[in-house]
């Protein structure tokens, strides 16, 4: 195959070949006799002239030229035809040979840029369809931290529930159930040296099918509820009384338009609440709330159900267990007020929980959190119609100090509410870290002989 140079060569020859001749000078004519010229035209009659083959037919004055070009005579002064010689012949085989060797140099050429180039590929096209990603719904229990968590549940509220901790009403009913504890216990004075509980459940779909003894609001419970965005379940409600300093939950109610189910005046058609009288106590301590009829009831009564996370109360959980100082807890007790029993902990380190038996029955937490508030007590004068008095116990919801233990240690803290929300630090002002789990609140009074040990 010939490289660019012999082709550059062969294209210069095909040019010098194309290119025009010169003309060459005409002899002078010889004038014809009367004699000679009649046998010549004679013998031009008879005589076709012969073409010149080396003529360039793309050049029209050579053509012409050679058409006019003298004959030469031969002896007997006849017009003597030229004979064809052989060297005329090379350049129209040279102008051949030219022509085959370019004709194959440019197959060459085409061959070489076919080979060359990339073959096309026909790519089927394809109809992509687009990918919507799906955002990553968090399986977190809010209350607890816990990932095996009810999806549907994500996102919407949790609910409070009242329940009576007097010695008639214990054990209580779903407090250590196996499967849905409460998420929260919520545990503080009340009146005449009682406490009284307040359950939070992140699903309100997965309350067990019967809790309680249920009992009466009181304002710092539902103050509490607050925090947490809550739906407010109870059985009963303190009543303002004119002319007193008492302000009873039936306001606090309706100032902060808390939505809530009293069994008192609910209308609904979901059975919710009932009595249990298979204990044999009075009937005060038997009102019971039935936890498969609670989805249906929040949704007769129109509620809103998704969370306003913004006043939702979210603590920070560890993402491996941990110890949160090395200060040993191995026990805790706490006296919520001068005027209170003692409720106690002790540390199980095999199962890393804190265990308490003053329920009639063994409950178990994984943290323990004590709050001190300011209390005040109010006395509203004839209670129920009694003629006599009853002191009830007002927490201020201020903020102050307390103790996170968790997994056999305990560290001290401070909490406030900002927002909305409780905010709980540790002394240098860091976010403290809750171990995953259930988590009992000591609700207890900084100034009225509240104290733990």
């Amino acid at each position: 195959m010939p490289d660019s140079e012999e082709l550059d060569e062969i294209l210069k020859e095909i040019k010098n070949i194309n290119a025009p001749k010169e003309k060459p000078e005409p002899k002078e004519e010889q004038p014809l006799t009367l004699a000679d010229d009649k046998p010549a035209k004679e013998e031009a009659k008879a005589t076709p002239k012969p073409v010149k083959e080396n003529v360039n037919f793309n050049d029209f004055s050579s053509f012409n030229s050679a058409q006019h070009s003298d004959i030469p005579k031969d002896n007997k002064g006849e017009k003597k035809m030229p004979k064809k010689k052989g060297k005329n012949k090379k350049p129209l085989i040279i102008v051949i040979v030219v022509i085959l060797v370019a004709a194959i140099a440019v197959a060459a050429v085409f061959a070489v840029k076919n080979k060359n180039k990339e073959p096309e590929t026909t790519t089927p096209q394809t109809t992509q369809e687009q990918t919507v990603q799906t955002p990553v719904v968090s399986k977190v229990n809010p209350l607890t931290g816990d990932s095996d968590f009810n999806e549907k549940a994500v996102g919407k509220r949790p609910i409070a529930c009242v329940v009576e901790n007097s010695v008639s009403a214990r054990p209580q009913w779903g407090i250590n159930d196996s499967k849905n504890p409460p998420d929260i216990i919520v545990e503080g004075e009340v009146e005449g040296g009682e406490t009284r509980m307040l359950w939070m459940y992140a699903d309100y779909t997965a309350v067990p099918s019967q809790i309680g003894p249920m009992r009466s609001a009181r304002p710092p419970y539902i103050k509490f509820s607050e925090l947490f965005d809550a739906i407010f379940l109870h059985w009963g409600q303190s009543q303002t009384k004119r002319g007193t300093n008492y302000i009873g939950a039936n306001t606090i109610f309706r100032q902060d338009k808390v939505d809530h189910i009293n069994q008192m005046t609910y209308g609904g058609k979901v059975a919710l609440f009932g009595r249990d009288s298979s204990r044999g106590v009075s009937t005060e301590h038997t009102g019971v709330l039935y936890g498969a009829k609670i989805a249906d009831a929040i949704k007769g009564e129109k509620f809103r159900t998704d969370a306003n996370e913004s006043k939702y109360t979210k603590f920070n959980f560890a993402k491996e267990e941990t110890t949160v100082s090395d200060t040993e807890c191995n026990t805790l007790g706490l006296t919520f007020s001068s005027r209170t029993a003692t409720r106690d902990w002790t540390y199980n380190s095999s199962d890393k929980m804190y265990h308490c038996n003053d329920y009639k029955t063994d409950v178990a937490r994984k943290n323990l959190l004590v709050l001190f508030d300011k209390t005040e007590y109010v006395s509203k004068a004839n209670y129920k119609n009694s003629g006599s008095a009853e002191v009830y116990c007002n927490y201020k919801l201020s903020g102050g100090n307390g103790k996170l233990a968790t997994d056999g240690t305990v560290i001290d803290i401070t909490w406030s509410v900002d927002n909305g929300v409780l905010v709980i630090k540790d002394t240098d002002g860091k976010d403290v870290n809750f171990n995953v789990g259930t988590t009992w609140i000591g609700y207890a009074s900084s100034n009225n002989g509240g104290s733990v040990k």
